[in-house]
């Protein structure tokens, strides 16, 4: 738990030091901002995307009617080497020119910590400027040095009531509040049915157990930017998510052992936006002084992200405490997970 929450905190930490750093971005043309920060935020989005997909169960089981669990996890989207850097070639960028060279490899949001000179040439209000910044880094390479992986994280707490016959609702709610100028909000509801009641073949073997779940979750968050960089007005940055899942689930309980499996299916879209006002400081070409101007609400970015996955996972129950942990194999982003449930059936 304790590495979960040192990723939090990087996340969280690596925002805000990196506001100015996108601010930066903004000095270019609003497609060429857009398209660098399409790449450098893709792996991000996508992982999360996955992660609300996940972590819905731990066993095929549902509860009885009333009965009912309280489990709290944390979702890892574990993030490939090829997708902690990316290409940048000058010609897909019309303002933007790496200071050395035509192309280099660029650092994702969780990539490394390497950096690029680049350079801003452009017209803005008729008057020819340019601009200069460092490319923003990543932050895997401390995920590595300290946790020895890089991965996109989202903790989980849910409530699962059997409401009737083999049929169990979960619910994850938490209402929109502010922590230190970030509002996270989430609602997720997902409906599980053990269909392996209805089989003949389970009913003679009580220890096997098969289930269908439909879940659907999604987070909103907002996070305050004024005043953390690039100045302006009303600065902040938005980000939605929404997942669907399908997911076939089996289980084996053994005394106070389980094993689980899931074949399913998850898609979802993350939108990212940059809202407010930036005013960017130029350097004249012309007069070799200054000269600024004002962009609003420049960043708009979308991700779709879907696949099948397969889920195996161990379950110790503990009377009333159930302990689990599991892993995903998935197109991409594999993704592991774990946790604990207070359950009463």
């Amino acid at each position: 738990m304790k590495k979960i929450i040192f990723i939090l905190v990087c996340i969280a930490g690596a925002t805000a030091s990196n506001a100015q750093d996108i601010g930066q971005i903004l000095a270019g043309s609003k497609p060429d901002a857009n398209k660098y920060l399409q790449n450098y935020l893709e792996p991000f989005g996508k992982g999360e995307i996955l992660n609300m997909g996940r972590g819905w169960f731990n066993t095929a089981r549902v509860h009885k009617r009333l009965g009912f669990d309280v489990t709290i996890s944390a979702q890892l989207a574990l993030i490939p080497d090829s997708k902690q850097n990316f290409a940048f070639n000058n010609s897909d960028y019309a303002t933007f020119k790496l200071k050395t060279g035509t192309s280099a490899t660029i650092p994702t949001f969780i990539g490394d910590a390497g950096q690029q000179a680049l350079t801003v040439n452009t017209t803005v209000d008729g008057k020819s400027v340019s601009y200069e910044f460092n490319t923003p880094s990543g932050i895997g390479k401390d995920f590595k040095n300290s946790v020895g992986f890089v991965a996109v994280p989202l903790p989980v707490a849910q409530l699962g009531v059997g409401i009737f016959k083999n049929t169990e609702l979960k619910l994850r709610y938490f209402p929109k509040t502010s922590f230190s100028g970030t509002q996270v909000g989430v609602f997720g509801l997902a409906v599980q049915n053990e269909i392996g009641n209805y089989i003949p073949v389970f009913k003679r073997l009580p220890f096997l157990h098969l289930s269908a779940l439909a879940g659907y979750n999604t987070v909103n968050v907002d996070y305050d930017l004024t005043g953390k960089g690039t100045p302006g007005a009303n600065q902040k940055a938005q980000l939605r998510i929404n997942a669907f899942t399908l997911q076939a689930i089996g289980s084996v309980k053994l005394a106070f052992f389980e094993v689980y499996t899931s074949l399913g299916y998850t898609t979802g879209k993350a939108h990212t936006d940059l809202k407010g006002s930036y005013v960017i400081t130029y350097k004249d070409n012309t007069s070799g002084g200054t000269y600024s101007t004002t962009v609003v609400d420049p960043i708009a970015l979308s991700y779709d992200n879907s696949g099948i996955s397969n889920t195996w996972g161990a379950r110790i129950n503990l009377f009333f405490l159930k302990i689990f942990a599991d892993y995903t194999f998935a197109p991409t982003y594999n993704g592991a997970g774990a946790g604990i449930a207070f359950s009463f059936r």
